[in-house]
């Protein structure tokens, strides 16, 4: 009786294998060059009525809604949702939710792109909608 390996199909796969985990980098932690921190007129003014979305280095998509007359916002992920207030300051766009922990992220611009640095550090481009 013969045992059958599988040897040389492993030997063969492997490589591939190994380059696919390489492949995926990790999430973002510096702002790309050239950008510019906003002005807390000019953010308010850049999100104020506006939606805005991102996806997260762990695949999970957010969308924000901010109120145009108030301070009011909506956080939207993982098919849950949340309602709060929100700021800003030279910078930085801040929020106080009912759920999520208040936090303020610091925000870049370069030309027409947004960037945002998430509480764990990952910095996101937020596209409007």
């Amino acid at each position: 009786m013969r045992i059958r390996t599988h040897t040389p199909w492993l030997i063969t796969l492997l490589p591939l294998l190994l380059a696919g985990c390489a492949a995926t980098a990790p999430p973002a932690r510096d702002f790309p060059a050239g950008v510019r921190a906003p002005s807390a007129s000019e953010l308010a003014g850049l999100l104020r009525g506006k939606s805005f979305t991102f996806t997260a280095g762990n695949g999970v998509a957010v969308r924000t809604d901010y109120a145009a007359e108030a301070d009011g916002v909506t956080a939207y992920f993982s098919g849950r949702s949340d309602r709060g207030t929100w700021r800003t300051e030279d910078g930085k766009v801040c929020f106080q939710f009912k759920v999520i922990p208040s936090v303020c992220n610091d925000v870049r611009l370069a030309g027409p792109d947004m960037y945002l640095r998430r509480a764990n550090g990952e910095v996101v481009r937020v596209t409007a909608r």
